[in-house]
C-alpha cells in the first residue's frame, strides 16, 4: 500500500463515532459513486450527513476539522512505519482472506506488526471463557504444546488471562504466534514493538517479529474497553483453521463465537464434550489422548 492510500485508511479508522459498519457503508457507497477515499473526505457536509449518514461529530471532524485530522493520522502512520508496523484496508491484496470472508462485517482497517506469512501455516485457537479454572489452565497447555508440536501457528489475544495463558505457552514451546488485540497496536507497546507485551512477568522479553504476527482492528492509540472483547474474539476465530473451546460457558460470548464458527464450517473442538451446546450444534469432543491427532481437523 502506498503511503497516501494508507494515510486515508488511517483517516478512516480515525474518524468519530465510525465503526465497522459505519466505515463498510462509506466504502459500499465510494465504489457506487465512484469515489476514491480522497473525495470522501473532501464531500460537503450534506453529503456526509444526508447520503453517508455520518454522525455529527465525523461530519465536524472533516469538514471543520479535515486538515487537523489528516496531520494527527499522518502523525500515527508515522509512529507506525517508524517501528516497522503496517495498515491494510479491506479489500487490499494484504488483507486476511478469511477475516474478509468470515465476518460481517469485517473489519475495515486492520493493523498489523509482524510476519505476515503466518497466516498461511495451519492456524490453532484455543478458546476460554472469562473466569478460567485450573483445570481449564492445564488443558490449554496440553493443547498448545500438542499444536506445537504438530506445527500450527497458535492464534490467540494478548490480555485476557486464558489467552495469557496460551501465548505463554505457545512461546515456551517454540511456536509461531498471531496475537490478536483488544486496543490499537501503539497504545500496547509504547515506543518499544521489539518488546513482548504478553507475559506474566515484570520485565518485557525480546519479541521475534520472524515468528509473531501482531493484529489490531482497533484505532492506533485506543485503550481497552469491555466491547472490544466480543470483535477481539470474533478476529481470533475467524483466522483459526482449528478452534478448540476449552472452556465455553453456556450463553457466554465464546460459546456465542464458536456457534458463529460453525455456522461458517470451521472446525471447533470442544474439551471432552463439555458445552452441550457445542456438541449439539455440530462441535466435535476431544480427549487429551487424541490431542496427538490435530492435524487431521485442517481442512486441505
Amino acid at each position: 500500500m502506498d503511503k497516501e492510500t494508507a494515510l486515508q485508511a488511517v483517516m478512516l479508522s480515525e474518524l468519530p463515532h465510525v465503526g465497522d459498519k459505519g466505515a463498510e457503508r462509506i466504502l459500499t457507497l465510494n465504489q457506487q459513486r465512484a469515489h476514491s477515499l480522497a473525495t470522501f473526505f473532501r464531500l460537503p457536509a450534506a453529503v456526509l450527513r444526508d447520503d453517508y449518514k455520518l454522525h455529527p461529530g465525523a461530519v465536524t471532524r472533516l469538514c471543520e476539522e479535515r486538515l487537523a485530522h489528516e496531520t494527527r493520522s499522518r502523525w500515527l502512520l508515522d509512529q507506525l512505519a517508524a517501528a516497522g508496523g503496517a495498515v491494510a484496508l479491506c479489500g487490499d491484496a494484504t488483507y486476511p482472506a478469511r477475516v474478509r470472508q468470515r465476518l460481517t462485517p469485517p473489519p475495515v482497517v486492520l493493523y498489523s506488526y509482524g510476519a505476515p506469512p503466518l497466516l498461511a501455516t495451519p492456524l490453532l485457537a484455543v478458546l476460554n471463557s472469562r473466569t478460567i479454572s485450573e483445570h481449564s489452565v492445564a488443558a490449554s497447555l496440553a493443547v498448545v504444546q500438542a499444536a506445537a508440536a504438530q506445527g500450527f501457528t497458535l492464534v490467540t489475544g494478548g490480555m485476557k488471562t486464558g489467552y495469557r495463558i496460551a501465548a505463554v505457552a505457545g512461546r515456551a514451546a517454540a511456536a509461531p504466534r498471531v496475537v490478536v488485540l483488544d486496543r490499537g497496536i501503539l497504545s500496547t507497546f509504547g515506543a518499544r514493538m521489539d518488546r513482548d507485551p504478553f507475559g506474566f512477568s515484570p520485565g518485557r522479553s525480546t519479541l521475534d517479529p520472524q515468528r509473531t504476527l501482531v493484529l489490531s482492528p482497533f484505532r492506533l492509540m485506543d485503550h481497552a474497553v469491555a466491547r472490544n472483547g466480543r470483535r477481539r474474539d470474533e478476529l481470533v476465530a475467524a483466522l483459526a483453521d482449528v478452534i478448540v473451546a476449552v472452556h465455553a460457558r453456556a450463553g457466554g460470548v465464546i460459546e456465542r463465537v464458536c456457534l458463529a464458527a460453525l455456522d461458517r464450517g470451521q472446525c471447533v473442538l470442544t474439551w471432552y464434550g463439555e458445552n452441550a451446546g457445542l456438541v449439539a450444534a455440530g462441535a466435535t469432543a476431544i480427549e487429551e489422548g487424541q490431542l496427538s491427532g490435530l492435524a487431521r481437523y485442517v481442512a486441505h
